[in-house]
Formats: structure tokens, C-alpha cells, sequence
């Protein structure tokens, strides 16, 4: 089922908002650095990524699932690998490199 919504996204690229693979990709980073930070209680930086998305993405239901789906990966390798948490500053540096990417892929709204 998720297949098939993200198959749906791609697939309308005369939209205004429809989503290139960079696009996606950037998307895919932040799932991944929000499921460190969830894991890693760095509720400072969650908060920040969800704000950052709110503010910058358009409003797609399959945008959302994206992020949850990788949030929900991230978090769940995180605790399979049983990897260490990142310095604070280390996280906050790679979610700003994160949202500074995701920023520069979709313009203002």
C-alpha cells in the first residue's frame, strides 16, 4: 500500500508540487535523522525537523507517510543495531544540513 501512495506521488510530475527523486530523497533523510532523534530523546531537533516540514513541504498525505515510514525505520534499525547516540552537536549539525538541502528543493511556498 505504501508502494502504491508514493507511485502515486511520482507519478503527477504536472502538479505544481510534484515530487522529483531529490526531493523524496531529502524527505527520506529527515524520516531517518527524526527516528535517531526520537530514539535518542533529542526532542529539541524532532520538534524542530516536524516544524521545518510543516512550514516547507506541500500538503500531501503521501509526504507525511514518507517521513513516518522512515522515522519508523530509523528508530527500529537504531534500536537493532543497538548504535550509540550522536553528540549533541553532531545531530544538530546533520538535521541543519538536512533542512538546509530539504529548503533548497522546495521553494518557498
Amino acid at each position: 500500500m505504501f508502494a502504491a501512495s508514493l507511485a502515486l506521488t511520482t507519478a503527477q510530475p504536472r502538479e505544481a508540487s510534484a515530487q522529483n527523486s531529490e526531493q523524496l530523497t531529502a524527505i527520506t533523510a529527515l524520516g531517518s535523522l527524526n527516528g535517531i532523534a526520537l530514539h535518542c530523546k533529542a526532542l529539541s531537533e524532532t520538534q524542530r525537523i516536524k516544524r521545518t516540514l510543516v512550514a516547507t513541504l506541500p500538503k500531501r498525505r503521501q509526504l507525511g507517510e514518507l517521513f513516518d515510514y522512515e522515522t519508523n525505520r530509523s528508530f527500529m534499525a537504531f534500536i537493532e543495531k543497538n548504535n550509540t547516540c550522536p553528540t549533541p552537536q553532531s545531530l544538530e549539525q546533520r538535521v541543519d544540513e538536512a533542512l538546509d538541502r530539504l529548503k533548497a528543493l522546495f521553494p518557498a511556498k
